[in-house]
């Protein structure tokens, strides 16, 4: 449900735009403060929670996208080597592990002036890149995780590409 602007800054409020393209792509999404976004999005084999924060003084609107994993100590080294061969790899965010307790996450900023943030289109563009990146590189933090792997061999994985439909 869309929200009225925020009166907590004059500027234009790039959240409402982030949120009318969440409802364009159904998903859920809750205002858990004036300047904090709350979404969720159901990918197939992946649910996906997101978090946008807007940042009013930086004029920056901040996207974390993060879904069910933690992980273990003994495998963390392996995963901060995998989330540096995909860094190199993302036109559009990084992925994070968070040594405290294990969390992967992608994290994006985007400059949002006193113009606002953009269109719905653009919005929900962005939306669906960051997490189409969590899609497709869930695998590899799973082959490394679960499996063992090392992380070449993990991101080699998830860069195959069928061609057609058997």
């Amino acid at each position: 449900m869309r929200t009225q602007a925020a009166s907590f800054d004059t500027h234009a409020d790039p959240l409402l735009t982030l949120e009318a393209a969440a409802e364009g792509l159904g998903w859920p999404c809750l205002r858990s403060a004036p300047e904090e976004l709350l979404l969720s999005a159901s990918l197939p084999g992946l649910d996906v929670q997101l978090g946008a924060q807007w940042l009013a003084g930086e004029e920056l609107v901040q996207i974390t996208a993060m879904w069910d994993m933690r992980i273990s100590r003994e495998r963390r080294a392996a995963v901060a080597e995998l989330v540096q061969l995909l860094n190199t790899r993302l036109p559009l965010g990084h992925f994070e592990l968070w040594p405290e307790d294990g969390t992967v996450m992608l994290r994006h900023a985007q400059l949002a002036g006193p113009e606002g943030f953009g269109d719905d289109a653009q919005a929900r563009r962005l939306l669906q890149r960051i997490t189409q990146a969590c899609a497709q590189y869930h695998p590899a933090f799973q082959f490394v995780v679960w499996a063992g792997k090392a992380p070449q061999e993990a991101l080699r994985a998830c860069l195959f590409e069928t061609m057609g439909e058997a």
